[in-house]
């Protein structure tokens, strides 16, 4: 059983973490670059973590540009199983299975990444996760983590029970 990772990596100050109520498929980059600005205006020196999908990241993949551009602190920890998950689940979910262009085979966000200019990695162990996190905190710009992991399942709303 895995563990989601608010119970690894626990939120303990306020001001420190953001999401949304609903509706937000794709605000999570847009959102991250946001906050990366208000942070670098008000001088705090605090990196932003964004974790976004593979699938959700291609809605903004630009904001990278932004990042790099402006010389954000921003660490992108995006866990890539090379689908667009969230849209497949509800595809299912409204009876609509099967909805094409929502496999991303071969996709590289290390690649693209690195075309827009900023700094990239495939972490695929705990610690190469642990040493790329390392080392974007001590790094100037924008960092992408990119991390394999496998494709699962996972409905939208939990079964009824007949």
């Amino acid at each position: 059983m895995s563990k989601h990772w608010a119970t690894v990596w626990p939120i303990l100050k306020p001001d420190t973490y953001y999401t949304f109520a609903s509706g937000g498929l794709d605000w999570g980059s847009p959102a991250a670059i946001g906050v990366a600005l208000a942070e670098k205006k008000q001088g705090t020196g605090r990196p932003v973590v964004a974790v976004i999908g593979d699938g959700a990241f291609q809605n903004s993949v630009q904001d990278l540009y932004t990042a790099v551009q402006q010389q954000l602190k921003v660490i992108f920890i995006v866990p890539c199983n090379g689908e667009y998950a969230i849209l497949k689940e509800f595809a299912l979910l409204e009876k609509t299975p099967n909805v094409p262009g929502l496999d991303l085979p071969g996709l590289d966000l290390v690649s693209a990444a690195k075309g827009f200019g900023c700094a990239s990695v495939s972490a695929k162990t705990t610690q190469e996760i642990k040493q790329a996190f390392a080392d974007a905190l001590k790094a100037n710009g924008p960092t992408l983590i990119s991390i394999p992991i496998a494709l699962q399942e996972r409905p939208l709303v939990a079964p009824v029970a007949s």
